[in-house]
C-alpha cells in the first residue's frame, strides 16, 4: 500500500512515524499531486489544512484518514477520530481489512457577482448561462464517475479512439469544474461569525485554541451592525425567497460544528445530502452571549431568535456584502450559492 501524508503547519516527521506500518510506504508533502494516485491519504492537521485539500481528494476518491494535529480540530471530532489514538487505531483496521472507509458529503460554494443574468436569487437554475446542460456530472456522486475511480477499472469494455477521446474530455471539464468550486467540510457563514473569524485568524495559534473565538466575539461586537439577509432556496429548479431581514449571521453546515465545538449546526449529517442552516436575528448583546453558551450543546436550536432548516442548495445575498468563511478560512464576498456534492470524500473512520 502506498498513501500520501499531507502536513499541516505544526506536523512533522515524528507525527506520522508511528503510522509506519508492514507493507505500508508514506510519502510526506504538503500537496496532493494531481498527477498521483495514491492508495489512501493521511492528513495531518486541523481544519484548515483538510480544508486545503478537499478539492484533490474529492476528484481522486482517495480514502482519507484525518490525524487532529490543529488548533480547532471540528472535522475530526465530527467524524469520530477526535484524538491522535483513534486516528491510529482506524489507520491500523483500515491497512488491515480496508473495511472501515464511509463515504461522506463536502458542501460546495460558488461566488457569483451581483446582477450577472440568470444568478439573481429568485431565478431558476434552468437559465443559468454557464451551466449546460451536457455536464452529466452535475448532481452526481463523484463516487459514481468513472473517470475518477476508486482505483484501476477492469469491468469496462475496451474503449474506441473516439470514446476515448470523450472521455479525456469529459475528465477534464470536471477538473475545470471542481476547480470553480470551493468545498467545504464543516460550516460556512457569514455575518458576526465571518467578523469573528476575520478577527481570530490573527490571533497566535495558542490563542485560537483557548478562548481566542470568545475574545474575538466580545472585541467585534462593540461596533457590528446587522445586515440584511436575503437567502434563497432551490425548489423543484425555482428560486424561493426564505428569508429577507436584518440578521447578525447566516451558517449552512455540512457537518454539525466548527470553532473549537460550537454546534451552530447541531442536527447536521454529513451524509443526507443537505446544509443545515441557522440563521440568527438580531439580539442585544447579553441575550446573543446567553445564545452563545447555548451553541456549545446545540440548545440555541427552537430560541424566537433562530431560524433553522434545510435545503439542498441556496443563495446568500447581504446588504451591505460581508465576508464568508468556511472551515475558519477566508473564501469570498456575499452573494454566493452553497450547495451539497453527495459522497464527495471517503474517509477512514474509527468504528
Amino acid at each position: 500500500m502506498r498513501a500520501v501524508v499531507l502536513l499541516g503547519p505544526i506536523a512533522s516527521e515524528r507525527h506520522f512515524r508511528q503510522f509506519e506500518l508492514p507493507g505500508v510506504n508514506l510519502f510526506a508533502g504538503n500537496e496532493l499531486d494531481p498527477t498521483d494516485q495514491p492508495d489512501a491519504a493521511m492528513i495531518f492537521g486541523g481544519d484548515g489544512t483538510v480544508h486545503r485539500h478537499l478539492g484533490g481528494l474529492a476528484l481522486k476518491q482517495v480514502p482519507t484518514l484525518v490525524v487532529p494535529l490543529g488548533s480547532a480540530n471540528d472535522f475530526a471530532r465530527s467524524i469520530g477520530v477526535g484524538k491522535v489514538a483513534k486516528a491510529l487505531a482506524a489507520w491500523k483496521r483500515f491497512c488491515a481489512a480496508s473495511d472501515n472507509v464511509r463515504a461522506i458529503d463536502l458542501g460546495t460554494i460558488e461566488s457569483f457577482e451581483e446582477g450577472r443574468p440568470g444568478l439573481e436569487l429568485g431565478s431558476s437554475t434552468e437559465s443559468e448561462p454557464d451551466m449546460p446542460s451536457d455536464q452529466p456530472w452535475r448532481g452526481e456522486s463523484l463516487e459514481s464517475m468513472h473517470f475518477v475511480p476508486d482505483g484501476p477499472r477492469h469491468d469496462l469494455p475496451q474503449m474506441g479512439a473516439r470514446i476515448m477521446q470523450s472521455q479525456l474530455r469529459r475528465a477534464s471539464e470536471a477538473e475545470s469544474e471542481l476547480a470553480r468550486t470551493t468545498f467545504f467540510a464543516c460550516i460556512a457563514g457569514t455575518g458576526l461569525d465571518a467578523a469573528v473569524n476575520r478577527l481570530t485568524a490573527q490571533q497566535p495559534r495558542w490563542l485560537r485554541s483557548h478562548g481566542g473565538y470568545v475574545l474575538g466575539l466580545l472585541q467585534v461586537l462593540r461596533g457590528f451592525q446587522a445586515p440584511r439577509v436575503t437567502v434563497a432556496v432551490e425548489a423543484k429548479g425555482n428560486w424561493q425567497t426564505r428569508l429577507d431581514e436584518p440578521g447578525f449571521l447566516i451558517a449552512a453546515g455540512n457537518g454539525p460544528q466548527y470553532g473549537h465545538g460550537m454546534r451552530l449546526t447541531h442536527q447536521a449529517r454529513m451524509d443526507d445530502g443537505l446544509l443545515d442552516l441557522c440563521f440568527v436575528r438580531p439580539l442585544s448583546k447579553l441575550r446573543l452571549l446567553h445564545l452563545f453558551r447555548l451553541v456549545y450543546s446545540g440548545r440555541h436550536i427552537g430560541l424566537k431568535e433562530v431560524e433553522y432548516f434545510q435545503a439542498s442548495r441556496v443563495r446568500i445575498h447581504t446588504t451591505p456584502r460581508t465576508e464568508l468563511f468556511a472551515d475558519g478560512e477566508y473564501i469570498c464576498p456575499t452573494p454566493v450559492e452553497l450547495g451539497v456534492q453527495p459522497g464527495a470524500l471517503r474517509i477512514i473512520v474509527d468504528e
